[in-house]
């Protein structure tokens, strides 16, 4: 009789220690999906200007109409003059050695701060310097002068990127590439705790998509 006390006292522990156990898996994946929810969430640019929010706080940033990627047929050409590196006052350069890519950027106000000219800095970007910014930067993709972005998709998760700002090199790794719909809004999907820098160009083939590419800061060197 004792042995069958026993043997039932010991089930009983058995399940409510697989229940406990239980219990705890489910709390912590609860908490690593809030965590990762949390760090990896998303923000959405505005892509027209009068749509442009009072309170970049909402993680709304707006972009001017004028730096949209369009696509080929509708990329105004311009003549040489336009678009040599000279007639501009750039505040960084963006080079992607793998792609053979070396091209700078200049301030957000400034006339040429446009795609159908330069790489252009997307309104609300925050600069390398400043803590766990995001650099976003958008160009054209396909054959013209102001193709910037057309080689990007050649590009593979580990590839190397770099930003020099202020006599300082940033150098980017890239963690993520993903595609959106052209619908007037791009989604960035990055960690809020890293610094990162953030490409954007139409998808390759695609007239309705845009593909967005997240860099990661691996190294800062002065």
């Amino acid at each position: 009789m004792l042995k069958k006390i026993n043997f039932k006292n010991s089930t009983i522990l058995l399940i409510g220690l697989i229940f406990i156990l239980l219990g705890i898996s489910i709390g912590f994946v609860e908490y690593f999906n809030q965590r990762k929810n949390k760090i990896y969430s998303s923000m959405n640019i505005l892509l027209y200007e009068n749509e442009i929010p009072e309170n970049i706080e909402t993680e709304i940033i707006p972009e001017n109409e004028s730096n949209v990627p369009e696509t080929d047929n509708n990329i105004e050409e311009k003549d040489d003059e336009e678009v040599k590196e000279t007639n501009y006052n750039y505040i960084g350069m963006l080079e992607i050695p793998k792609i053979n890519l070396k091209r700078g950027f200049l301030d957000l106000n400034s006339r040429y701060n446009k795609v159908n000219y330069n790489i252009t800095v997307i309104n609300g970007s925050t600069f390398p310097n400043e803590q766990n910014n995001n650099l976003i930067l958008a160009a054209h993709s396909g054959i013209c002068q102001v193709c910037f972005f057309d080689k990007l998709f050649n590009l593979s998760l580990g590839d190397k990127a770099y930003v020099n700002y202020k006599n300082v090199k940033y150098t980017y790794s890239l963690v993520n590439t993903y595609e959106v719909e052209k619908d007037g809004t791009v989604a960035i999907y990055r960690d809020y705790n890293k610094k990162v820098l953030t490409l954007i160009t139409c998808t390759k083939y695609s007239k309705t998509k845009q593909t967005v590419f997240i860099f990661e800061l691996q190294q800062t060197k002065r």
